[in-house]
């Protein structure tokens, strides 16, 4: 992904393709056995368009040097305090961090319920392609 950013060519994860199960398999003449879990699509930007670097996290909460490093609870407060701030405290998912709201808003959404039952449908049509997973 960095070098094709480098040579002006666009990517963009899809990280629920595991959504619709049925289709993609369909789709992309799947054998029996393979199950979609990610795709990667590159492609040119339009003439002027491009996207703005979104905000990072600040490096000395994601870098580590020689060791691992543990975040305490403050760290993690501090990381995350510019996104919490737009977290409505009487927000409709009953999140009370930027944390919990994330994960409810993930895991309520629509293309996730239908993830889940993706990944049930193969294991029960195709229960064998769990030992290619392990």
């Amino acid at each position: 992904m960095i070098a094709a950013e480098a040579l002006g060519i666009g990517s963009c994860y899809i990280g629920d393709i595991m959504e619709n199960y049925e289709l993609h398999k369909e789709l992309l003449d799947l054998p029996p056995y393979v199950f979609p879990i990610s795709m990667l699509c590159f492609g040119y930007y339009q003439e002027g368009e491009r996207p703005k670097p979104r905000d990072r996290f600040d490096s000395k909460f994601i870098v580590s040097e020689n060791t691992y490093q543990r975040l305490t609870s403050k760290d993690r407060e501090a990381m995350f305090a510019s996104r919490a701030k737009g977290i409505n405290p009487n927000n409709s998912l009953g999140a009370k961090n930027f944390g919990q709201w994330m994960y409810a808003k993930k895991t309520g959404a629509d293309f996730s319920i239908e993830m889940a039952r993706s990944v049930i449908v193969l294991i029960i049509i195709n229960p064998l392609a769990l030992l290619w997973c392990f």
